[in-house]
């Protein structure tokens, strides 16, 4: 676990040289973390990300893209300095009975990927980024302590002192795995605008209708005269 902690801090520390080489910040794990209780002067910041898991009894795969990572941040008014604190949320194997929470896997560059959307986070505000896919809430470790978003809405922030976490396997290390973020976007359709609408009258429309008129008119009276012509 040493190990892997320590890449997590290494890439954070980059990223923040990077971005903000005149600030401190420093990177720990909490395995107590819960969401929407903050203490005062803290802010939050979630992701779900796409990760796998290999349970340690059958050695069974599986994967998920509603892993649950969860921030919270601390920033000095007076210093340009700062704390983030940090939790993987677990899962279980569906096919074990009592089976224990395993923790997902991650590669160093899907852990750079997660650092590098906190790390440009500067405003104390609460902001969660959902990912679209199927879901095992049964199985899923913030399910089950009612922390997920899959789970239903989640309950607004609220400050408090030191809270415990409940009675469930909560130990993790981050390891290597696969990670895609997706954010879900509203599409919005907008009609062509050569297209007419019964409600909005498009102008240009209106202009297309009249040359047709006068085009069909033109070709009606050659016809004719056409007609006469041949006619004498």
């Amino acid at each position: 676990m040493g190990e892997d902690v320590e890449v997590w801090k290494q890439v954070f520390q980059e990223l923040i040289q990077e971005l903000k080489p005149w600030h401190k910040w420093t990177l720990t794990l909490d395995k107590d973390l819960l969401p929407n209780t903050l203490q005062p002067g803290w802010s939050q910041y979630q992701q779900w990300a796409f990760a796998r898991f290999q349970c340690s009894l059958c050695s069974c795969r599986w994967t998920s893209s509603q892993v649950q990572v969860l921030f919270h941040m601390h920033k000095s008014k007076a210093e340009p300095q700062g704390k983030v604190k940090m939790r993987v949320f677990a899962q279980r194997c569906r096919k074990c009975f009592q089976s224990p929470f395993e923790v997902p896997e991650f590669t160093t560059e899907n852990i750079s990927r997660i650092l590098n959307n906190l790390s440009m986070e500067e405003l104390p505000m609460i902001k969660e980024i959902s990912l679209e896919g199927p879901h095992d809430s049964n199985n899923c470790e913030a399910c089950l302590q009612g922390f997920c978003a899959q789970s239903g809405p989640l309950p607004r922030p609220s400050y408090a002192g030191p809270t415990q976490a409940a009675s469930l396997p909560t130990h993790w290390s981050p390891r290597a795995n696969t990670y895609h973020h997706v954010e879900r976007r509203v599409q919005v359709t907008r009609w062509p605008e050569g297209l007419c609408s019964h409600r909005a009258p498009n102008p240009r429309c209106r202009y297309g209708n009249v040359c047709c008129f006068c085009l069909v008119l033109v070709i009606v009276v050659i016809i004719v005269e056409t007609i006469q012509w041949i006619s004498t």
